[in-house]
């Protein structure tokens, strides 16, 4: 019961690793405002977990929204009192190269993927700041440290979350509250999974191949360590990108077909 009590908003948990840490989050005692813009799926999801003694609530919601988050957040408190965890998770995916990419998609990406953990952290941090304590976690990326061709929009949403993630720490830390980021690498997400469909086992080899443990890791190992940064154990953890990479960091990367 590491978060007993506590109060959780968890984006983009209908699946991948927003769900993991939601599933793991009420395991662990917290409330989990289980929020996503499939909301048939994340109600699906949300039912689950009570089913199996939890305590989450599902909430339709796009973090492309101002308005919505605002009204999440809002409706958040007043039914709870307070917020002490936020996982701002949700993201799209979209890879192109930069010289074919529309504006549009570009524009789309750094919406939900940047300016969408900034909503999420403009509603939230008032609250915390109030009452003198909080977490928030930001899901980065490894492609905000290092370069893969065609990724540009993805990666430069990321590498902003890990901007945003350091400079709010440093502002907000006198306040109580600690932010982090975490940068996972090659993860078997929905969207990795898909890839593996679209693009057959060439694209998992050289997905397995960049690790140095030569696997690709799993939604709840990601997990694992927002629940450490969410939870009382972390206190002293602040503005700190933390890579969940099964070593990938620490070896050249490789180059797809070209």
């Amino acid at each position: 019961m590491r978060l007993r009590n506590k109060i959780a908003i968890v984006t983009g948990a209908a699946d991948g690793i927003g769900l993991a840490a939601s599933r793991l989050f009420a395991i662990e005692g917290a409330t989990v405002v289980m929020v996503d813009i499939n909301g048939e799926k994340c109600l699906e999801e949300s039912t689950n977990i009570n089913t199996q003694g939890g305590n989450t609530r599902a909430v339709t919601c796009s973090v492309g929204s101002t308005e919505e988050m605002a009204e999440m957040v809002q409706q958040t408190v007043a039914d709870f009192g307070r917020i002490d965890v936020l996982v701002n998770n949700a993201a799209i995916a979209i890879g192109q190269n930069i010289l074919e990419m529309e504006e549009e998609a570009w524009d789309q990406v750094i919406d939900i993927n940047l300016k969408g953990v900034y909503r999420g952290i403009r509603q939230v941090l008032p609250h915390m700041i109030e009452r003198g304590a909080g977490s928030i976690i930001n899901l980065s990326s490894m492609q905000g440290l290092r370069s893969w061709d065609d990724w540009t929009a993805y990666a430069t949403a990321k590498g902003g979350i890990n901007a945003l993630t350091v400079q709010l720490a440093g502002q907000f830390g006198p306040k109580g509250i600690r932010i982090n980021a975490i940068a996972p690498g090659a993860i078997m997400t929905p969207l990795n999974e898909k890839r593996v469909a679209e693009e057959g086992e060439a694209f998992l080899e050289a997905s397995i191949e960049q690790s140095a443990l030569r696997r690709m890791g799993r939604a709840d190992e990601v997990a694992q360590t927002v629940l450490f940064l969410a939870s009382d154990e972390a206190p002293f953890i602040t503005g700190e990108i933390i890579r969940i990479d099964g070593g990938l960091s620490v070896l050249p990367r490789y180059f797809e077909e070209r």
